[in-house]
């Protein structure tokens, strides 16, 4: 099954909430692995964590776990373990007819939950999801198979192969259509649970929870608070915004102020990032930039100085096989005067930062080396990242 919506519209929400009411009445029937695209980037390390998860939760030998890195093997340990019992037994062993079921012998139900459906897709044949939905379909074991994707469109990646073996069963999630319910979903999220643990049989902890939520219904008539809801609602949708802007005042509560105020309220944002300015970087002030987020992961150190990044950037040109034409850009290899200017550029535009420690000359890079490979798919740039990542 399928479950598509925006990000934000509660799918991973549904999901958990549903394995959790499972878990309450068959807990020790089933077993949960949950993989992630953006994570599992091929159909290796998705095998590799299905077997690692469910070697914990099955408690299965570490002797047996596969010892090849070969990609048949570790997929021939994963079915064996998901193969239904009757399937492993040779052939002139049939099962007893009319007897007791042995429960050795009687196979667990496996949920999967991909999360980051679309990525799976992307993988070369789509291994991984033609072997889960070819199980599921021929019921060689008892598997549900759970994709989580914003891509409304994800259908069509899928090859033929594997689209005759999904169910075509989705779930659409939309996001709240007016500010009144994207308000109940909020509150719902802020609310105090009076049901809880903690508030039954505690006077004192019931009479908060109860003025804890009358503070949200007055705190929703603020104007602070409403124009705040107002522009969420109108540019993402999503909680997470207001949600995060709760977390500083939630930690400073006190018996002097239990409840907080509209006014305290601080949306948090990400951190200004000097990616915007990779597109307007020359060739070697790119190429010594990259070279000095090399040696941070190379030489394990948080500081370079530059002599170590021109060593560096001539190492990457002489392996890359660079001849010093008079072409420029990637077919030259500049000269160390040039690249002291070129160094001095990235430093004037803040991608690379003095030593605040007072160590004269050595350096510290404002850009990771994801971050780059990411603005620079497809680039020589990016197999000088990946090389290292």
């Amino acid at each position: 099954m399928l479950i598509i919506g925006a990000r934000g519209s509660g799918k991973t929400t549904l999901v958990e909430t549903a394995i959790s009411s499972l878990s309450s009445s068959h807990s020790s029937q089933f077993h949960v692995v949950r993989l992630n695209g953006l994570l599992q980037t091929d159909d290796k390390l998705a095998l590799r964590e299905i077997w690692r998860q469910l070697g914990v939760e099955m408690e299965l030998d570490e002797n047996d776990q596969p010892k090849s890195a070969n990609f048949a093997d570790t997929l021939q340990s994963i079915l064996a373990i998901l193969s239904h019992p009757d399937e492993l037994q040779p052939n002139d062993e049939g099962p007893d007819v009319g007897g007791d079921p042995d429960p050795s012998r009687t196979a667990t139900a496996v949920i999967f939950v991909l999360d980051e459906f679309d990525h799976f897709a992307l993988h070369p044949r789509q291994t991984l999801l033609y072997n889960l939905f070819d199980i599921a379909q021929a019921k060689k074991a008892p598997i549900a198979v759970l994709g989580l994707t914003c891509k409304i469109d994800v259908v069509d990646s899928l090859e033929k192969r594997v689209k005759s073996r999904f169910s075509h069963r989705t779930v659409h999630l939309k996001l709240p259509a007016t500010i009144d319910s994207f308000w109940e979903v909020v509150k719902e999220g802020l609310s105090a649970d009076m049901g809880s643990e903690a508030a039954l049989g505690n006077v004192n902890t019931e009479r908060y929870f109860e003025a804890w939520n009358q503070h949200l219904s007055e705190l929703r008539q603020a104007p602070v608070f409403a124009s705040f809801l107002q522009h969420t609602f109108a540019s993402s949708k999503t909680c997470a915004p207001i949600f995060n802007a709760f977390i500083l005042p939630l930690s400073s509560l006190s018996v002097s102020s239990p409840f907080p105020s509209a006014t305290t309220l601080t949306p948090l944002s990400p951190p200004q990032s000097n990616l915007h300015l990779l597109p307007s970087l020359s060739d070697l002030q790119l190429a010594l930039l990259i070279s000095a987020a090399r040696l941070e992961v190379l030489a394990d150190t948080e500081t370079v100085n530059f002599e170590m990044v021109y060593d560096e950037y001539l190492k990457l040109c002489t392996k890359t096989r660079v001849q010093n034409t008079p072409s420029g850009g990637m077919g030259r290899v500049w000269s160390k005067s040039v690249a002291v200017g070129a160094w001095e550029g990235l430093e004037g535009m803040g991608l690379v930062i003095a030593d605040a420690g007072g160590r004269r000359g050595m350096w510290r890079v404002d850009v990771g080396l994801m971050e780059m490979k990411e603005g620079t798919k497809g680039t020589q740039w990016a197999r000088w990242c990946k090389e290292v990542l």
